[in-house]
């Protein structure tokens, strides 16, 4: 009995490693500041690698029907469609998985671009799974020659539910035959949104609230300048995300106006250098002092 019991736990300890090992490798091209390709010109569709094939009849019955000649090229290769596809400027981005989980949500999946009938190439080097770092999860075709890609990032604490960070990759689409490239990642979910605050929780359960929410604004503008207004005084500034929840901020320079009693200006000042990790949850901001000396709380500016 002790015998069974006992490959039994080195067999689960070697799935749980090689697992770790796969995501750490499918998503290890998202921290290089410009990844190498994997796609090339003329590359052929790739076949969906094999899985357990046993597949839960109710899990396939959701995958979305052949409706164009892209979507019968991937059943043809093995996959199965996933969500609708997205289209414009001749550009066509189809998500398709090889199997299931047990809530049917995709595993070893992967989104495909087709320019113009032709296949492009994939937006990631290898079949992903959901709830895992490095996931798809958002694609935003902008233009004829880029779209936009978002991936999970999950931080060793995070729960399978509630990844904390995003990364952004910036595809360039273009040649002939045509190919898809990742031009720039943006290592956070916060490069170009704005912020306003709600309420300050110290680390001691007091809570400050603003008198006026617009009075104190974050903008995190692309390429890693800030804009700040804090209260009667306005700023700029940096910041840098170097990993998932990971935020530092840069010296402010501050307009120089005595702001009324009551404000929050001079305590914002002051614990800024000490402002060192982020998540988003529920669609709001919240930001964490080091030394768990509390949690500035944003919503998003209007």
């Amino acid at each position: 009995m002790f015998g069974r019991v006992f490959a039994l736990t080195v067999a689960i300890a070697a799935f749980h490693s090689g697992v770790a090992h796969a995501q750490a490798r499918v998503s290890a091209w998202l921290d290089a500041p410009t990844p190498t390709s994997w796609n090339t010109p003329g590359r052929s569709l790739p076949t969906a690698p094999t899985v357990d094939r046993n597949l839960d009849p109710r899990c396939r019955a959701q995958a979305r029907p052949p409706q164009l000649n892209e979507d019968k090229r991937l059943r043809a290769a093995g996959w199965d469609l996933v969500g609708a596809y997205q289209g414009g400027w001749q550009t066509l981005v189809i998500r398709a998985t090889a199997a299931y989980d047990g809530m049917c949500r995709p595993r070893q999946y992967q989104d495909f671009v087709f320019v113009r009938g032709r296949f492009a190439g994939t937006l990631s080097p290898q079949p992903m799974e959901s709830r895992t770092d490095g996931a798809l999860v958002r694609v935003f075709l902008q233009t004829a020659g880029q779209l936009t890609a978002e991936y999970q990032r999950y931080s060793t604490t995070d729960p399978l539910c509630c990844p904390s960070g995003t990364t952004r990759v910036v595809f360039a689409i273009g040649g002939n035959p045509p190919v898809v490239r990742p031009a720039s990642v943006s290592a956070s979910a916060l490069a170009a949104t704005s912020w306003q605050l709600v309420r300050f929780q110290g680390g001691d359960d007091t809570t400050l609230t603003p008198d006026d929410r617009a009075k104190y604004t974050i903008e995190f503008a692309e390429g890693g300048a800030l804009v700040v207004r804090i209260d009667c005084n306005r700023g700029r500034g940096t910041w840098k995300s170097s990993g998932p929840s990971q935020l530092q901020f840069g010296p402010l320079a501050l307009t120089r106006a005595t702001c009324p009693a009551g404000s929050l200006h001079d305590q914002i000042v002051q614990q800024w250098p000490n402002i060192r990790s982020y998540v988003i949850k529920g669609g709001h901001l919240f930001l964490s002092l080091m030394a768990d000396g509390g949690i500035y709380e944003f919503e998003p500016g209007s």
